[in-house]
């Protein structure tokens, strides 16, 4: 994959009009990981908290967030197992969500004093080894939504787009979760020094605030995302429109 291969596909798939909704609704201020909520180790809790949770389910989550982000966080450190599961319970899963919470504060608790300062490389690898339910794809997102959309520079890979949308692109299938991490690690080094100004423009993107077109890491991930959810989790290859471009060779993994 070279740049000017991610370019174009970046273009065709942000000039999707569902794909643009769904941009718009979550660049600047994520519904997942909202900006309002500063504290950057009730971030790292919350973003725990956002896996598995879909549109359908974004309502039910932003109460629990709310609800947790009214509290300071060490108020939720001293609460007991049953108010952190009346909190959150909403979400289901409570029990591993609940282990998670407790793992990423004894996480933090630990590594407190170097946090902000560890490399984005060793805390997301830090963050998949000692946090209870924190794989490489979530250790991503905490890093990301902890430092920032644009300032982290991370290109979060979750499970669709490292076993059907990046090889149907041509990226190498990984089995393994590390794959999640490599599959990161060659998006943002493509994405990295690369001027995308000109189809952001074009595709009706400007309004956006993106402080760097050279090194838009945040909408190209977004980009990415929401075509895999309008698109690739359809499994209707027809449907494609980078299949059906004829400028991108795609092996349509999405049948499966």
């Amino acid at each position: 994959m070279t740049k000017e291969e991610l370019k174009q596909i970046l273009d065709i798939c942000s000039n999707c009009p569902d794909v643009k909704t769904d941009i718009f609704k979550n660049h600047d201020n994520n519904m997942w990981w909202p900006l309002d909520i500063e504290d950057y180790r009730k971030r790292l809790l919350i973003a725990g908290l956002s896996t598995r949770i879909s549109y359908n389910m974004i309502n039910s989550y932003q109460k629990v967030i709310k609800e947790l982000d009214s509290f300071t966080y060490e108020e939720i450190t001293e609460m007991l197992e049953e108010q952190i599961i009346d909190i959150i319970k909403g979400l289901g899963l409570a029990n591993s969500r609940y282990k998670y919470l407790c793992s990423m504060m004894k996480f933090i608790e630990e590594y407190e004093q170097e946090l902000l300062y560890i490399p984005n490389e060793q805390l997301i690898k830090l963050i998949a080894e000692n946090v209870s339910g924190a794989s490489y794809k979530v250790a991503q997102c905490c890093v990301l939504y902890m430092r920032g959309y644009y300032e982290s520079g991370i290109m979060p890979v979750d499970s669709g787009m490292k076993d059907v949308e990046l090889p149907c692109l041509g990226f190498d299938l990984y089995k393994n979760a590390i794959g999640h991490d490599k599959l990161r690690q060659q998006l943002q080094e493509l994405v990295n020094d690369l001027d995308l100004k000109d189809i952001i423009i074009k595709n009706g993107y400007e309004e956006l605030n993106i402080p760097d077109y050279n090194n838009a890491t945040w909408w190209a991930h977004l980009v990415l995302i929401y075509y895999k959810r309008h698109y690739c989790n359809k499994h209707k290859p027809e449907n494609c429109p980078l299949n059906n471009s004829g400028k991108v060779n795609t092996l349509c993994l999405c049948r499966r």
